[in-house]
């Protein structure tokens, strides 16, 4: 079923009748444009803003999760350290209010990545324009500022290629004008699995937030969609939704055209009837 327009006035009800909300948000292309240099792909003041004023409340958790490194993620969202930070799709951690980084992938083999960064060389090579992007559990190739019916070519080859040579623990994942070789048991989805994981109620047993707002652009989101939807078996106000056009394949159950709406609907969720602004 293709997603529907977002309905804003059932959102914005929904999020102050609750109690309890999760806000997990993806950054490339959901908080902030794609752009041809992704190191330009830094945090607006405006971004910062909304960011700060949803955390501050006492009953949001909020959490960006990125595919981003934790340097560029610590660097950029330092001023909000009560904002959450998943970096590289779950494989770094750092929790709100906390200062240090958790390895979730601390025992994973990463003899791997000297095989793919041969790959990706000799796929450089062949792309003007294109980069690889090394992380510590992951490897991407951007092709954005390649010649795109060169770029688009290449990336067909290059993805059969690492399909025909890796092993079963590793994934292909082809994103906007590039591809990323990771870890199949590092994914988005697991880190929802394990924020979710942190609330319980007074008898230590595990509950749903009241409200989940749930954004994202790419094939790498659709897994914090999966985990997003898997959790909610009480019906509570659960928001998936997908930044681009309504043609495109997802399984979240609503859209918003761009990062503008995104940043826009974010501006909407403001203090709580009792709360004046003072106090967020």
């Amino acid at each position: 079923m293709p997603a529907s327009a977002l309905d804003h006035a059932s959102l914005i009800s929904r999020y102050h009748a609750s109690a309890t909300r999760l806000f997990l948000l993806d950054w490339d292309g959901t908080l902030t444009p794609i752009v041809r240099d992704p190191a330009a792909a830094v945090p607006t003041p405006a971004v910062l803003q909304v960011l700060q004023r949803l955390s501050a409340n006492a009953k949001n958790d909020v959490w960006v999760i990125s595919g981003r490194d934790s340097a560029f993620l610590g660097e950029h969202f330092a001023s909000v350290p009560s904002v959450g930070l998943s970096a590289e799709h779950g494989a770094f951690v750092r929790r709100p209010g906390g200062a240090d980084w958790e390895d979730m992938s601390d025992s994973a083999d990463r003899a791997w990545k000297n095989h793919v960064m041969m790959i990706f060389k000799e796929f450089t090579a062949r792309t003007p324009g294109s980069v690889i992007e090394l992380k510590n559990v992951s490897i991407t190739w951007h092709y954005r500022n390649a010649e795109p019916r060169i770029g688009d070519l290449n990336s067909k080859d290059c993805r059969s290629r690492l399909e025909a040579d890796l092993s079963a623990s590793l994934e292909v994942m082809g994103g906007k004008m590039c591809l990323e070789v990771r870890l199949r048991s590092v994914n988005k989805g697991v880190i929802v699995q394990r924020v979710l994981s942190d609330y319980t109620n007074d008898h230590e047993q595990a509950v749903i937030p009241d409200f989940i707002l749930c954004i994202g652009d790419d094939v790498t989101d659709e897994d914090m969609f999966h985990a997003a939807h898997d959790s909610n078996r009480s019906a509570k106000p659960t928001f998936t939704v997908s930044v681009g056009p309504p043609s495109k394949e997802t399984t979240a159950s609503w859209y918003v055209d761009d990062p503008a709406d995104v940043i826009a609907l974010l501006e909407k969720l403001g203090p709580d009837a009792n709360e004046s602004q003072d106090e967020l």
